[in-house]
């Protein structure tokens, strides 16, 4: 039996991949999940899939009120705001900042989430040079991190640039990220604001840009010789809400569907993730 405290610093795009973990892990724990105003999705889910949990403020998980039983398999998840893709910088800080933090209380951490800009970000390698307890994030089955949502959802770096040879023109997606598209690129709003503010009515014609945050993009789609949308079905989240985001993107951007072939998902990543997790712990 597991005992001891599993520490997780989770982005939203990846949670269902922790679900799947938690779903299929038959063993008793105890779900601890912070209230930071970043764990609605988490939430939602645990409850929709009857797994228990409690939620408590950082500041409780920190000073040990909640009470975290040594003899017990514990989860804290703390998730980040999904936002924080698109500010490396402050991606790597923030989750540094918890690393350090969950010192106090984890056994071992759990990095659910990608590198997103910061490439040469080996967290678990710059974890062990502070001297902090074990950790780990996704790899491929060669032990190469899987640096964004794609390559964890298909097995790593040198299988996106198969899968980029193999489907040219496409923008991918996968379940988490046909539910959480619009605050995706929400991230991402602030920079295209200011950009489309200096296009006059006039330029905007001669451009062929359509008016308002869709037709925009439809513009900057259209210029990397975007063609298809390319569905890659993880078998994970909720079917009706993948279809129907899928379906919302697909109206948005003007984009053909196509469907990757059987084979090209994988969850490798997740379950090699959640199982070298768990071996840090006590058996």
């Amino acid at each position: 039996m597991t005992s001891g405290t599993l520490g997780i610093i989770l982005c939203p795009m990846v949670d269902d991949n922790l679900m799947h973990s938690l779903v299929n892990d038959p063993e008793p724990k105890r779900v601890v999940v912070v209230g930071n105003g970043n764990e609605g999705s988490m939430v939602s889910k645990l409850t929709r899939a009857s797994i228990p949990f409690e939620t408590a403020s950082w500041e409780e998980v920190l000073s040990g009120s909640i009470g975290l039983d040594p003899d017990m398999y514990n989860l804290v998840l703390h998730m980040i705001d999904l936002g924080l893709h698109a500010r490396p910088q402050e991606l790597k800080e923030v989750v540094e900042g918890l690393t350090g933090e969950m010192q106090g209380f984890a056994d071992a951490v759990g990095f659910y989430l990608g590198t997103c800009g910061n490439y040469e970000w080996n967290i678990p390698a710059w974890s062990d040079g502070m001297g902090y307890k074990p950790s780990a994030m996704f790899c491929d089955h060669n032990g190469c991190l899987c640096h964004d949502c794609v390559g964890i959802n298909i097995g790593g770096g040198p299988r996106y640039n198969e899968l980029q040879k193999a489907y040219k023109g496409c923008m991918y997606i996968f379940p988490a990220m046909a539910v959480n598209h619009d605050e995706f690129m929400e991230a991402d709003a602030a920079d295209a604001i200011a950009t489309q503010a200096v296009l006059t009515d006039e330029m905007r014609e001669a451009l062929g840009i359509e008016p308002g945050r869709d037709g925009y993009m439809r513009w900057l789609l259209s210029l990397g010789g975007y063609e298809y949308i390319l569905k890659i079905d993880t078998g994970l989240g909720d079917r009706d809400e993948f279809e129907a985001g899928l379906q919302r993107i697909l109206e948005e951007s003007r984009l053909k569907l196509k469907v990757a072939e059987e084979g090209w998902a994988t969850l490798q990543p997740t379950d090699d993730l959640y199982a070298k997790c768990k071996s840090f712990l006590k058996r």
